[in-house]
């Protein structure tokens, strides 16, 4: 017997559901098959009793004959508020079609829950009708006493070389007034031939969006990984980044799980190289969440309904609007849509006790919530001290979040500095004085926006200064280190020669960030440093975030010493963290190094995964003590995917948009022959093709014409600069040799 089984949504976020039953063998079968489906049809995670008290299900009898064995319908009550309550009903249409010498012996159905599991006590684990064929009593309709669902067993006899095929919808309409508000939900079931073309067309669709880009490395590879596997794994990547940009929260089986500011925006940061305007969307949709004073929320949710107020995490983490600000100027620069800018959005106004944001009435342009941002993230500044920015509640390592605590009784946060933020706030000022630029020769700005960018020079060159004057510490023998940061009117260091348990250690993403931040560029000669950092992080599985750990006793730091050694952020490799420093690795010139990473950190080079398959996971763990050994905690809702997508696009690949021209940049190694690219930028299509091809130095050629290249000092490679208003034909074939 063969049985294969497929699931797919339409556009109407219906849910189409076939089995297929095949007999191979040249006797005749008898089976039973079944299905159980149990819609909560409410903004709920779990069942509980209001499941069954305001729900029905019953089962609408054929109206079409044939082989259709009847339609349940679902009808759920939801609260929305006090005073608004409304109905949501669902239509489970089914429809059996026989080919051949095949037959329906009999079709049992009920609409309780507790009769197809076997009892009030009983779960899905064991459903005791299951064992036997049959349904005891075959409840319908089913109301209060019990909680409703829509289950079925169906008998089938299938002769030599014939099939069966089992078709189920499942379709649902909010907010109805009445049954007959949700009438169109019972029309006739797609037949089969119809399902098959209408997945068929989705899947065309979604070839097509695919095509806006395309990437394939071809010939022997150098590493552990064969190209033809790289390409595969590139595509559920890609994957991985879409899930994590259009995510709407509820993906943690938590009732308030949150939308991450931080999370989305970096993920639509690599989502907008292939879907822009899906990105645009959702990072309208996330800047009304944006509090008044520029704080952006640590999380929140999107409300059930309009005007509802927003649950969120209220933590002032002092990184989230930095990833705002960067995801905007890449979206800026790689469509020149500086009409994004006058968008208009809202902001929140925060409840600090019940941990609520409230729609504040006050909106603005998309521009105006990026000032605001950057003006909280400046007023956060260390004035009286280092004049770094202040970690306060905590920085990107979330665990690490004793940084910001003061010392005073009734103070809130003290001034210890995150010097990896601050790096980030140096990139933003940079950010947001390109914005600004750029915006100016387009739209209209008001004297106060065009104010900002001299008061954001300054601020940066102040930055820069105090970056390197305080970030930098000397240990023995003149050695320099980059720190992660300090406690309160800096009592402490971590990340330094010294820290607070009495160890010295080293931090991944300060270092890492010292070089994507630009800062690098003004300080080369702490290029060995940052190596020697990297180097000693290193690890089977690539960059750990500290060596060593933080011991369960160590003062001051906050949460990290309670993890586990060798987990999480506390001395794993936590996977979003190790591609920075891989970013930096390029970004250095050392892209051979850097792939060597990459590497390490593919889950198709390890023999054993925690997590689901072929994604990336969160991190991998390494306890001997624990019995951890490549562990991860999770997988999927991780930043280690739009990180890694975006190695491969501007550092990898080397295409690195900017206000004014397109950067074609490959990097200085491959482990691989030669790869091509076809990615759709504005409003031409870009064929990027690489190969070896053995000419020595580096040569580009534009629709068959050779072109003169530069060479990058920082990267050690050569790139070509293509102004904007120079593409302005629909394909573009650009060949690099080397």
């Amino acid at each position: 017997m063969r049985f294969s089984v497929r699931v797919f949504p339409d556009k109407e976020n219906t849910l189409h559901f076939t089995l297929g039953i095949e007999n191979l063998s040249q006797k005749a079968q008898q089976l039973f098959i079944s299905s159980f489906l149990n819609p909560f049809l409410r903004h709920d995670l779990f069942e509980g009793a209001e499941n069954r008290w305001f729900r029905e299900v019953r089962l609408i009898q054929p109206a079409i004959g044939g082989s259709d064995l009847g339609s349940f319908m679902i009808k759920a009550n939801e609260d929305l508020s006090r005073t608004e309550s409304v109905s949501n009903i669902a239509a489970i249409l089914r429809l059996v079609t026989l080919y051949g010498n095949s037959r329906i012996i009999s079709h049992e159905e009920t609409a309780s829950r507790y009769e197809y599991v076997g009892g009030i006590m009983n779960n899905l684990s064991y459903p005791y009708p299951l064992y036997s064929g049959h349904l005891p009593v075959k409840k319908t309709p089913c109301a209060f006493t019990e909680t409703g669902a829509a289950g079925d067993i169906i008998h089938f006899g299938i002769g030599p070389g014939s099939m069966a095929r089992y078709d189920i919808e499942f379709k649902y309409k909010t907010h109805c007034v009445d049954e007959k508000d949700a009438e169109l939900l019972f029309a006739k079931p797609f037949l089969p031939a119809e399902r098959d073309n209408l997945l068929a067309s989705l899947e065309n669709e979604s070839i097509q969006v695919s095509n806006t880009l395309a990437i394939e490395f071809a010939g022997e590879s150098k590493g552990p990984v064969e190209s033809g596997v790289l390409n595969s794994f590139f595509y559920h990547l890609m994957k991985q980044v879409k899930f994590c940009s259009l995510i709407k929260g509820y993906v943690q089986l938590s009732p308030l799980s949150m939308i991450g500011i931080r999370d989305v925006f970096q993920a639509l940061e690599a989502y907008m190289f292939w879907e822009p305007s899906a990105a645009r969307r959702k990072m309208l949709e996330a800047l009304n969440f944006v509090l008044e004073d520029g704080r952006c929320p640590r999380q929140y949710t999107l409300p059930v309904k309009k005007g509802a107020p927003a649950h969120m995490d209220l933590r002032p983490f002092i990184d989230q609007g930095s990833w705002v600000i960067s995801a905007v100027s890449t979206y800026l620069k790689l469509t020149g849509d500086m009409g994004f800018l006058n968008e208009s959005c809202g902001y929140c106004r925060a409840d600090e006790e019940k941990g609520v944001g409230a729609c504040s009435g006050i909106c603005d342009s998309v521009l105006d919530h990026l000032i605001r941002i950057m003006d909280y993230l400046l007023k956060n500044r260390d004035f009286g001290h280092t004049g770094l920015i202040r970690a306060l509640y905590g920085d990107w390592n979330d665990a690490l979040d004793g940084l910001g605590v003061s010392n005073e009784q009734g103070v809130a946060y003290g001034t210890g500095v995150s010097v990896m933020a601050s790096l980030h706030v140096y990139q933003n000022l940079a950010e947001i004085i390109g914005i600004i630029e750029k915006a100016k020769n387009e739209l209209q700005l008001s004297d106060h926006i065009l104010a900002k960018i001299p008061q954001y020079s300054e601020a940066r060159d102040v930055l820069e200064t105090n970056i390197l004057k305080y970030a930098v510490v000397k240990g023995p023998d003149a050695e320099k280190r980059i720190v992660h940061g300090w406690g309160d009117k800096r009592s402490y260091l971590v990340g330094g020669f010294c820290d607070p348990d009495g160890r010295s250690r080293y931090s991944l993403t300060s270092n890492a960030f010292w070089v994507l931040s630009g800062i690098y560029e003004k300080s080369t000669e702490m290029k060995n440093e940052i190596l020697k950092a990297f180097n000693q992080l290193d690890s089977k599985y690539g960059f750990r975030t500290f060596e060593p750990y933080f011991p369960s006793n160590c003062p001051g730091v906050g949460r990290i010493p309670k993890l586990p050694r060798g987990t999480a952020e506390n001395g794993a490799v936590y996977i979003h963290a190790s591609t920075f420093a891989v970013m930096a690795l390029f970004k250095m010139g050392l892209a051979k190094e850097a792939w060597n990473q990459i590497f390490k950190l593919l889950p198709v080079t390890h023999h054993k995964i925690s997590c689901s398959p072929y994604v990336m996971p969160n991190s991998y763990g390494y306890n001997d003590e624990l019995n951890i050994d490549g562990e991860s905690m999770s997988d999927w809702q991780t930043g280690s995917s739009n990180v890694l997508f975006k190695i491969f696009i501007r550092f990898v690949l080397g295409i690195e948009p900017d206000h004014d021209h397109l950067m074609i940049q490959p990097a200085n190694w491959y482990p691989f022959e030669e790869f091509r690219v076809n990615i759709k930028i504005r409003s031409c299509l870009l064929r990027l093709h690489y190969k070896k091809s053995g000419v020595g130095n580096r040569k580009f050629y534009i629709n068959g014409r050779i072109h003169e290249g530069k060479y990058n000092q920082h990267m050690k490679t050569e790139y070509i600069q293509i102004p904007w208003n120079q593409l302005n034909m629909r394909t573009y074939d650009i060949l690099t040799e080397d």
